[in-house]
């Protein structure tokens, strides 16, 4: 049975292969690392009407922050969006800093570094715990 071992080998190293592959396709759910971006020199109702975001970071003149998911205007001079799963809106009068979610290059980069780091390690740990590794 020429082929007997190296089947066995390869049974014993595919949870490896899977969790490498698994790590792999966690990348590509989580590299889009995103941080809120303060916008400059624009209104929110400026923001809101021309560029329409997903979802905007409101800071109150007391200081507060609210986050709108499908921000919109509404009557008058009011944001409006969805807060927690509530329909919320916040007067624009009240509002000094609007906010924009946009990926952030350093942050995707440093995810996939970090958990290439790990993938590496856990295959070289396991690849050192087996014998079918190392060469007699």
């Amino acid at each position: 049975m020429a082929n007997g071992p190296r089947f066995r080998a390869l049974t014993r190293e595919s949870p490896i292969l899977r969790q490498l592959f698994a790590c792999t396709l966690l990348l590509c759910y989580l590299a889009a690392c995103r941080s809120w971006h303060v916008e400059q020199e624009v209104s929110p109702l400026q923001l809101i009407s021309t560029k329409h975001p997903r979802a905007v970071r409101l800071t109150r003149s007391d200081g507060s922050r609210i986050v709108l998911e499908q921000p919109r205007i509404a009557a008058g001079d009011t944001l409006a969006g969805v807060h927690n799963g509530v329909l919320s809106g916040v007067a624009a009068r009240d509002v000094t800093q609007v906010a924009t979610s946009k990926v952030s290059a350093g942050k995707t980069i440093g995810l996939f570094l970090g958990l290439s780091v790990v993938a590496v390690g856990t295959a070289v740990i396991a690849c050192l715990s087996s014998s079918d590794c190392i060469d007699n």
